[in-house]
This record gives C-alpha cells, sequence and structure tokens, in this order.
C-alpha cells in the first residue's frame, strides 16, 4: 500500500469517527443552562462542568427599559475561555462561551470554536452535524449570510414557530471566515447562538 494511499484512509476514517461523535449531540447537551436562570446559578454550573475555565471579561451597561417601565436595565456579559478544554459537540480549538444577563437573568448564550484553512473539512463536518441536531428542535430554518471588510460567513437561523412575537426565542448556526494576511492565514469560527428573552424586561430589544 502506497503512502499516500494510507494517508487518504487514514484522513477518512478520522472524518468518519469527528462526524459519528458530533452526530450524537443533542440540543439540550450544547447549552446545560436555561432561560431566565439567575447569574450564580449559571457561574457555579459553568465552572462545576469545566474545572480549569477562566473567565476573561466581564462588560456591563445600563439601558433604559424597552417599554416595560421602571429603573433602567443592567445588563451584563461574561465571556470564558476553555483553552485546551473539550467542548460537547464542538471539536475546534480556542472555544469560547460568553453568557449575557438582564437584570442578573440569562437571556443569550453564545459557544464559539476555531479552526484553521486547513481544518475546513472538519469544520463542515461539525457544522452539518451540529445543524441535523438543531433541526430535531427546531421547526423554522431561514438561511442567513455575514459580510464585512475581512470577514465572511454562513449559516441558519432557527425558531420554533413562524408567528411574530415581542419575545421569540432563537438559535443561529453559522460560521465566519475570518481573513488573514494570506490564504493559508485564514480562520473560521463555528458559532451557536441561543437567545430567549423570557422573564426578562427586554421584550422591545434586538438582543
Amino acid at each position: 500500500m502506497s503512502k499516500k494511499l494510507l494517508l487518504v484512509i487514514i484522513a477518512t476514517v478520522f472524518s468518519a469517527l469527528l462526524h459519528a461523535q458530533t452526530a450524537r449531540c443533542a440540543f439540550e447537551n450544547l447549552f446545560t443552562i436555561k432561560p431566565g436562570m439567575s447569574k450564580p446559578t449559571v457561574v457555579d454550573t459553568i465552572n462545576s462542568r469545566y474545572s480549569n475555565i477562566k473567565l476573561v471579561n466581564t462588560e456591563s451597561e445600563k439601558r433604559p427599559p424597552y417599554g416595560s417601565g421602571g429603573d433602567s436595565i443592567v445588563l451584563e456579559t461574561l465571556t470564558y475561555k476553555a483553552g485546551g478544554i473539550k467542548i460537547p459537540c464542538f471539536n475546534g480549538t480556542n472555544n469560547v462561551l460568553r453568557m449575557d444577563f438582564a437584570d442578573d437573568k440569562l437571556y443569550k448564550a453564545y459557544i464559539g470554536t476555531e479552526y484553521s484553512q486547513l481544518k475546513y473539512p472538519d469544520l463542515m463536518s461539525n457544522f452539518n452535524a451540529l445543524r441535523n441536531s438543531i433541526k430535531k428542535s427546531w421547526k423554522f430554518e431561514h438561511e442567513i449570510k455575514v459580510s464585512g471588510s475581512n470577514v465572511e460567513g454562513f449559516g441558519y437561523a432557527y425558531t420554533k414557530n413562524q408567528e411574530k412575537t415581542n419575545k421569540p426565542e432563537t438559535c443561529t448556526l453559522q460560521y465566519v471566515k475570518i481573513k488573514g494576511s494570506s490564504p493559508s492565514a485564514d480562520k473560521y469560527i463555528l458559532e451557536v447562538i441561543w437567545a430567549n428573552l423570557q422573564n426578562t424586561r427586554m421584550e422591545g430589544s434586538a438582543y
């Protein structure tokens, strides 16, 4: 058997194993947290599940209430980096978790994982497996595109119904290509973003 053929076989088997592992992911495994959870509960959940995860940034601001009256809404974002820690269903590197709170209640969560240009086939395997998993819980799928000066991307936005409400629950799956100094330096970020305004005072916001 030639060395070239052996490498092709190894790559094919690895890709199949990667797909099989990711395909077993259920949507509920992507986010073990629930909408409206308090910030201390979310923080405890993250720290108990990922012992070496690091909180790398905290941002906060106040916004006027979106028609709900009362005091200003306190928004806070916690960003974690998982480094070499594996996150279920995400097989890239430099994993990032980001949690958004309104008045200490969770309303938005983000998971991102990075792939190099050379790992593009693995990115697409991960993307397609996540899509198949999400579609089991989210009936309505809409194609989206991302574009900018040095970024471009593609993905899908999901909802559970077609009705226009002021407190929708949404999920977005997308990958974004960030252009480097050369094509070989390009990288991709695979992202899943979940948001639910239920039990918050942000009904009129755009997340």
